[in-house]
């Protein structure tokens, strides 16, 4: 009971990666039926009524002046750019290589410190980042070459992960506070809502969106909801692992991303999972976990 008390904060992450690893393959099956807009509302839709109800029953003080105007960026950041990023970035790749790509994340930290902070770049650091980059080339040219991936969609993953990562920076300095983290999750779910709506409804008038009460439990609605449970949870414990773990060791587990995203996608969609794409994704592993050795 006290080890677990004590590691409360690994485990709260270890759960969040279990969902953000799981996600993708739901999103490729979502968008199957949903455009990327329509998902991103439903999902963001539903995840912030989740949130919300919870916070009420917690008797969580929502005034903005206490809770502060920073959930908000750390909404628009994460889940909402992340997020959508993710469904446009899937519509032309694949779930694995989405997978593949959370799993660098700790390699970015160091080089967004660098730009941001002006911190030194440690030459593990260096040879940490040409490990990843050549498991995660391996991977992606593969999946590309057999049809299953792309490029473009990659890169645009990789951008929602490199807003992740600042994001991470930033939600950890203000978990550090007393802010209440139940408050801090409504709002992100709340921007993430108001932006895919604003969006949906006044930006984006060709969504096929439907106004009218149905319900058909197909695949992709099913994958659709899922999903909104899968955003309300993981973000939960990912904001309750940011109070309570460092923001090195919280990277340091992105990278079972891969094999839960593997699995997932297996599962999910039926995505054929070959030997290489494990060798890639434990190339990953290694070039991710080496910046962190004998790191206090």
């Amino acid at each position: 009971m006290l080890f677990l008390k004590k590691n409360i904060g690994y485990l709260a992450m270890f759960l969040a990666v279990i969902g953000f690893g799981s996600g993708p393959p739901f999103v490729k099956l979502a968008l199957e039926e949903f455009q990327v807009v329509d998902l991103l509302a439903v999902r963001f839709a539903i995840a912030f009524l989740l949130m919300l109800t919870f916070a009420l029953i917690m008797r969580v003080d929502l005034s903005i002046k206490k809770i502060g105007l920073t959930p908000f960026l750390m909404g628009l950041l994460n889940p909402f750019l992340v997020t959508l990023a993710f469904h446009i970035g899937l519509m032309l790749t694949s779930p694995i290589n989405g997978v593949a790509i959370i799993s660098t994340m700790p390699i970015m930290q160091p080089f967004l410190a660098k730009i941001f902070l002006n911190e030194k770049i440690e030459i593990k650091v260096l040879v940490g980042a040409f490990i990843t980059i050549i498991g995660t080339y391996i991977l992606l040219s593969s999946q590309t070459i057999i049809g299953q991936g792309n490029y473009i969609g990659d890169f645009i993953i990789f951008a929602g992960m490199t807003l992740a990562s600042i994001n991470e920076v930033i939600g950890r300095k203000k978990m550090q506070t007393n802010v209440n983290q139940l408050g801090v999750n409504t709002y992100q779910y709340f921007t993430g809502f108001i932006l895919s709506f604003l969006i949906l409804f006044i930006i984006w008038p060709n969504s096929t969106f439907s106004y009218s009460f149905q319900l058909d439990f197909t695949p992709s609605v099913i994958a659709a909801i899922t999903l909104s449970f899968i955003t309300f949870a993981s973000y939960l414990f990912y904001n309750y692992a940011l109070r309570r773990v460092p923001v090195g060791r919280i990277s340091l587990m992105y990278p079972l991303t891969g094999p839960i995203g593997a699995l997932s996608a297996w599962l999910v969609i039926d995505a054929e999972i070959t030997f290489k794409i494990f060798i890639s994704l434990g190339i990953i592993l290694v070039g991710t976990v080496i910046p962190y050795i004998n790191k206090k």
